[in-house]
């Protein structure tokens, strides 16, 4: 089975996206730790992969991916990537056991959601919209928090 790194520098757009996603859904510091010392080269080897994506583009993606290395390396708590990106849907991290929702508005398209996280505490207060997909933004209260030493033992959160 190829690598995350293999995935990244083979220059072909599924595999990298396969790569992509597999990182930014990632919490065990095994798979991330190679990553954090690659980064460099990943960037290099993916620029100029054309990636698609019609309403949202792939290359967000891809660099929202190199932000979670990033912050993993920098030691930021594993929430510090909701804010980046509007694909984190609250309900899925709750199953994940990432975050927790500790309320909602009236369920709909258009609802709010408050929740915590897992690790750290953060709360975040999250809008869900719709415009072609649903999508969700999360905005920490406070002040970030670095994740704590725990979180590295034993792999994922």
């Amino acid at each position: 089975m190829p690598t995350l790194i293999e995935d990244y520098e083979s220059g072909d757009p599924r595999r990298v996206l396969h790569a992509v996603w597999q990182t930014i859904g990632c919490r065990d510091p095994e798979l991330l730790k190679p990553l954090v010392t690659t980064l460099p080269r990943l960037r290099s080897r993916t620029e100029g992969v054309e990636l698609g994506g019609m309403i949202y583009l792939n290359s967000t993606h891809l660099d929202h991916a190199f932000r979670v290395i990033e912050n993993y390396r920098d030691g930021l708590c594993w929430c510090m990537a909701y804010p980046d990106s509007l694909t984190y849907d609250p309900r899925k991290e709750q199953d994940r056991g990432h975050a927790e929702i500790r309320s909602t508005s009236t369920p709909g398209w258009e609802m709010t959601y408050e929740c915590a996280c897992t690790v750290c505490g953060q709360v975040f207060d999250v809008e869900q919209g719709d415009h072609h997909v649903t999508w969700w933004r999360w905005v920490p209260r406070g002040l970030k928090r670095r994740r704590s030493a725990a979180a590295d033992v034993g792999g994922a959160a």
